[in-house]
């Protein structure tokens, strides 16, 4: 039996098929790449926004000249900046309004020394509320509030009280001559004292009706104020009202000599303590704190009276009982249940 050959095809088709298969297995597969993370090719740049800046907060002024009693700046200045704190508003404190000063947001401003164009500036800043102590007349506006004060009810207050303390009614006034509302001063402080007593006869000589007034020149010295009084002091003056001006370190010095007791407008200088009764004030302050939830919620246009207080009390001068008897009638001061002007 003879073999058939293989045939010329067989070999070369079982090479081929050989190295096709040697390929595959030496083949590494293909590196796969992953886009970084963050990197993807479809994302676009985009610009960074800047915060928005925190405005200014809305400013309190006190407008305060150096005429303006030291005591009374104080407490408008501490009361003010403690108050614009708690709303989360400025306080600056000023000796005069200057528009050129303007802050970005004046929300209201507190005059002690009211502008002579106060109503014109109230016009011209119409977002900005006004409010002004003052003894004058002058009126309110859609963005201006009035505190007034009252010199005739604080005076009034000063005789009943120096009428009240002075041993057999022996109470008197020194006012200055030629003032303005010296007359109706001295008629507040006589119906002062009559509103305590009715005619108010001592029982010792020099028998005569208490109070008693005197005046004193204007622009006059510590000599001038003693000449003054030692004619008011025939009738023995125990108890004595003093305004501002005559709070002389000399003169006070004289009338503690003579042991004479002192009431006066304003606090006690240094050194004369010991010889003080009280200080009779308006209380603009009282009424300043009235207004003011208004003046920051942006409504004004109201006149409101100051009250009135007895400051610097010397106890030992002024007994508790005396001077809650004095403070009791103050509502009906300021009020006008009773009127300083009006003789009992």
């Amino acid at each position: 039996m003879t073999l058939k050959k293989p045939s010329h095809l067989f070999l070369p088709v079982v090479s081929f098929l050989l190295l096709v298969i040697l390929a595959a297995c030496n083949a590494s597969p293909a590196a796969t790449q992953t886009p970084p993370v963050n990197q993807s090719p479809s994302a676009v740049p985009t610009d960074v926004v800047p915060p928005t800046p925190t405005p200014a907060p809305a400013t309190i002024w006190l407008i305060a000249g150096p005429e303006v009693d030291a005591q009374l700046r104080e407490k408008f200045s501490t009361w003010l900046a403690n108050q614009a704190a708690l709303e989360n508003l400025a306080f600056e404190e000023r000796d005069s309004f200057r528009q050129s000063d303007l802050p970005a947001e004046l929300r209201a401003a507190v005059f002690l020394s009211p502008a002579d164009d106060i109503s014109a500036l109230a016009d011209n800043l119409s977002n900005t509320q006004f409010a002004v102590v003052t003894p004058s007349d002058l009126q309110p506006a859609a963005n201006l509030s009035v505190i007034r004060t009252a010199d005739n009810q604080a005076v009034f207050l000063a005789g009943y009280l120096a009428t009240l303390n002075a041993p057999d009614f022996r109470s008197g006034a020194l006012f200055v001559d030629g003032a303005a509302n010296s007359a109706q001063l001295q008629d507040s402080f006589l119906n002062g004292g009559r509103y305590f007593c009715g005619r108010c006869a001592p029982v010792y000589a020099p028998i005569v009706l208490f109070p008693q007034v005197g005046l004193v020149p204007a622009n006059t010295d510590a000599a001038g104020w003693q000449t003054a009084f030692d004619a008011l002091d025939q009738n023995n003056i125990e108890m004595l009202y003093l305004p501002a001006e005559g709070l002389l370190p000399d003169f006070l010095a004289y009338l503690a000599g003579k042991n004479v007791g002192v009431i006066s407008s304003a606090p006690p200088p240094a050194g004369s303590e010991g010889m003080w009764v009280a200080t009779v004030q308006t209380d603009a302050l009282a009424a300043m704190a009235a207004l003011w939830p208004d003046l920051t919620a942006g409504t004004g246009g109201k006149a409101v009276q100051a009250g009135l207080a007895l400051t610097s009390v010397n106890t030992a001068n002024l007994s508790i009982g005396r001077q809650q008897l004095t403070e009791k009638i103050i509502p009906d001061l300021t009020s006008g249940v009773i009127s300083p002007l009006t003789v009992p």
